[in-house]
């Protein structure tokens, strides 16, 4: 479905109905991605409003005006969830650059919010800044190379563990991204002078003391895991975990445990909401 914002249609979906739950997806991707990653937590349980947007430049929604910057960004998310559940605190989970825009939101907005899910997200903004580990394999099962084609080198530098799963995670939420991307405007987005914020999200206003959950990939390639770490005091009330044998895509790595923790921290918020 469709709604304004910003003077773009937004594209999003959306399941259930209660308290908002905002899903912010990585780059590259779209709103698919985290429906796959969120819907399993929600299998049993009733009163969440799960709400999935394409951001601008990703999916089937249009990019804002150029520079597309992180700042513009968070003001769009702001303006996005009033515009879908206007007047109500909401919960919001974002991955990698949706996790970064989740950081904003956390130091800006931390009143409206009912908690954060922090998942494979840089906490330092250059690429070549960040304290990476180098790829590895850890399996990769007989045939691999095959089944993922032109993909292969991709997905050997953004996970660790690589079988047919990983392939079928690849063809229905990554590629299927991939050829809706605007890649220009999301690339300039990417450039440190536009990914940082105008403030600093670790320094701005009290630590966040809503529920939190913050997951880092112990082979991330791209995000990392020890620059996570930065962040610990900020979140006094987050579950931080770093998990063996995941690269970039926590959830697809380590489905039953992702969905677990993402389990704990609904149970998290809704015991401060029954307070």
């Amino acid at each position: 479905m469709l709604i304004q914002v910003n003077g773009i249609d937004v594209n999003f979906e959306e399941r259930g109905s209660g308290w908002p739950i905002l899903m912010l997806h990585g780059g590259y991707l779209d709103h698919r991605h985290m429906m796959d990653e969120m819907e399993p937590a929600f299998l049993d349980r009733a009163g969440w409003h799960r709400i999935y947007p394409d951001l601008p430049a990703h999916g089937r929604t249009p990019t804002l005006p150029r520079p597309m910057t992180f700042d513009a960004l968070l003001d769009h998310v702001i303006r996005f969830i009033d515009a879908v559940a206007p007047g109500k605190r909401f919960a919001v989970a974002g991955m990698s650059a949706g996790g970064h825009l989740v950081r904003g939101l956390a130091a800006k907005y931390p009143d409206r919010l009912l908690g954060v899910f922090i998942n494979a997200t840089p906490f330092v903004i250059d690429y070549e800044k960040r304290d990476l580990p180098e790829p590895s394999t850890i399996f990769e099962e007989d045939g691999f190379a095959k089944k993922a084609g032109d993909r292969t080198d991709t997905l050997r530098f953004i996970q660790p563990v690589r079988d047919a799963a990983l392939v079928d995670w690849d063809t229905s939420c990554l590629r299927p991204a991939i050829s809706l991307l605007d890649e220009e405007a999301a690339l300039e987005s990417w450039r440190p002078e536009n990914y940082a914020f105008s403030f600093k999200p670790d320094e701005v206003g009290a630590p966040f003391t809503a529920p939190s959950l913050i997951l880092a990939g112990r082979q991330d390639t791209i995000a990392g895991y020890r620059d996570t770490w930065i962040s610990v005091e900020r979140f006094p009330r987050a579950t931080f975990a770093t998990l063996d044998g995941c690269g970039h895509f926590i959830a697809p790595a380590k489905r039953e445990l992702f969905r677990s923790l993402v389990i704990d921290w609904l149970d998290r918020m809704e015991l401060d909401g029954d307070e």
